[in-house]
């Protein structure tokens, strides 16, 4: 499958809700799909979104969960984390957190993660859970300290899409590109091939090599 996705000098959008460039053959997205939705896509991930999610992974979920889980084109776990804005208090999140990944840790998949203002809490969950490899917070749009102290971590980080672009440019100076992604998450104002024009500029390369790149990360993170 490796050959057929990230193989290409094209577009990865590595995070969006809704495929917005099905006929076009030089982007791919990867769909985040929250559990009993039902989305068009090519590739996607399969979570329980902290906003949406009360309680820990049921049998009938885990059951759905790993039959997804399965299937050639679910590339990973997520999303689903830990939100002190939004949602179940957070000790309960934690739990509730701690269900989806112990299947992803059966499954052999990576994670990606939503997290807001619970960082420390998320590290602390990642080191009970070593067997999963790859781990990535995606729209992530905080300072330089914090972003070098999870790719310590071991973290990927995928950009927030609606930064300014001289806080990409902080980032991106900072950053080991091979530890980072780009996308949309479906925001309206965020236009994928936008973002790697900018963000090429940004890092005075030649946008066809900075898609090699994100392909090569992605091979990478997916195990693929």
């Amino acid at each position: 499958m490796s050959q057929l996705i990230f193989d290409h000098n094209k577009f990865l959008d590595f995070h969006t809700h809704s495929m917005r460039h099905a006929e076009d053959n030089n982007v791919i997205e990867i769909i985040s799909v929250h559990l009993g939705q039902e989305k068009e896509s090519e590739y996607f991930t399969i979570g329980m979104h902290p906003w949406w999610t009360k309680a820990p992974v049921t049998p009938a979920q885990s059951e759905e969960l790993v039959k997804q889980l399965q299937r050639k084109n679910c590339l990973a776990m997520g999303e689903m984390g830990l939100d002190n804005l939004k949602g179940a208090e957070m000790n309960q999140q934690m739990d509730i957190l701690r269900s989806p990944l112990s299947i992803a840790e059966q499954q052999d998949k990576p994670v990606i993660i939503h997290c807001v203002r619970a960082f420390n809490q998320l590290i602390q969950i990642k080191k009970e859970f070593p067997k999963i490899k790859n781990w990535c917070v995606h729209g992530y749009g905080r300072h330089v300290t914090l972003a070098k102290q999870l790719i310590d971590q071991g973290f990927y980080l995928s950009l927030m899409p609606t930064m300014p672009l001289n806080k990409y440019q902080e980032l991106i100076d900072t950053l080991p590109i091979e530890r980072i992604f780009l996308e949309t998450d479906s925001m309206a104002e965020a236009d994928i091939v936008d973002i790697y024009s900018n963000v090429s500029t940004l890092l005075k390369m030649e946008v066809s090599d900075l898609c090699r790149q994100m392909n090569r990360n992605a091979k990478e993170f997916f195990r693929l």
